[in-house]
């Protein structure tokens, strides 16, 4: 591959650190990525050929926050003259599926469906992070949140830290990954960390109405965390939870990142649940109506195994090779 092809990368910057992550394995492949915005320079419509684009959560764009009833339909407009222009300037343009539905937005509207269709007419390919029957699309592998040299050093270093949170749900606190789901059936005799932010203050005020009308061992701050803090909560945790519902999600960057801090994973049924739970002992799915006795008979599984299946399965290399047939 020619080293001077060019990556133009839609988020180039984001807190999300799949985004950095995923940069890191272009490089890895030859490419140089740049800025989204960079594609639209004049020389590029020349050089078509040479250049590739990907696009992660551009389907959200037209459902931003902060916009008003002004600026909303002049963003959209231009935003769809961005996405019919794209292919002038690029001969691969690659769209990341990351979402069943919309982030920002109750349900799927007709403005959501036209997004969605026009990016599948436009987008050379379209890629999942997980095989799903529901949309038609290459698969790549999801990166962990820490490196190689990070993971290796903690196998070879082989020591069991004490982890003093038995259960923990993190991650930012919305309706559909049904954090209240799991209130409602959450036994009363165990404790259970809630680390993550709710900004919507109805739910926010519904989840703390659950745990007090069922008297739950509940230890939850409702507040951003930093990284620092994030990752000290969940490398000191045995068991993350993951609640979502089926169809909820395609994938999930919460396990990921506990993967990569060797947590054990408990989850609700799903068809993500299903697929991680045949690939991995340290992933165990629960049922909602016996949960309080199958959370005692969860074996838990060491951390230096859990981070070991993490480096065979999800290396940096291994996440290179996944997209390579696509940027080809």
């Amino acid at each position: 591959m020619s080293h001077k092809r060019h990556l133009y990368l839609y988020p180039f910057e984001h807190s999300n650190a799949f985004v950095a992550r995923t940069k890191q394995a272009f490089c890895e492949l030859g490419y140089v990525p740049r800025s989204f915005k960079q594609l639209f320079g004049v020389h590029n419509l020349f050089h078509r050929k040479d250049n590739a684009v990907v696009l992660n959560w551009y389907e959200d764009q037209p459902f931003r926050k902060g916009l008003n009833t002004i600026t909303r339909p002049m963003f959209v407009v231009s935003f769809f003259f961005t996405l019919l222009a794209m292919r002038l300037f690029s001969s691969n343009v690659v769209w990341v599926r990351h979402n069943f539905k919309p982030h920002n937005v109750a349900k799927a509207s007709l403005l959501y469906r036209v997004v969605i269709s026009m990016l599948q007419k436009i987008a050379n390919k379209v890629v999942t992070l997980e095989a799903t029957p529901e949309i038609k699309a290459a698969v790549v592998k999801h990166p962990l949140y820490k490196d190689d040299a990070h993971l290796l050093a903690k196998i070879h270093a082989g020591h069991q830290q004490h982890r003093s949170i038995d259960y923990l749900y993190f991650g930012s606190i919305k309706p559909y990954k049904r954090l209240d789901a799991l209130l409602a059936v959450w036994p009363q005799d165990k404790k259970l960390v809630i680390a993550g932010y709710c900004s919507d203050h109805n739910h926010a005020a519904e989840l703390r109405q659950l745990i007090r009308a069922r008297h739950l061992q509940v230890t939850w701050n409702n507040a951003f965390l930093s990284d620092e803090e994030l990752e000290s909560t969940v490398t000191n945790t045995r068991f993350v939870i993951l609640p979502h519902d089926d169809n909820a999600m395609i994938s999930s960057g919460t396990f990921y990142y506990a993967l990569g801090l060797g947590a054990n994973i408990i989850c609700f049924d799903s068809a993500f649940a299903r697929e991680k739970a045949r690939a991995f002992e340290f992933v165990k799915i629960v049922d909602r109506e016996r949960l309080a006795t199958q959370l005692d008979a969860i074996e838990y599984v060491t951390s230096c195994d859990v981070l070991t299946s993490a480096y065979q399965h999800y290396n940096e290399k291994a996440i290179a090779d996944s997209w390579r047939p696509v940027l080809t």
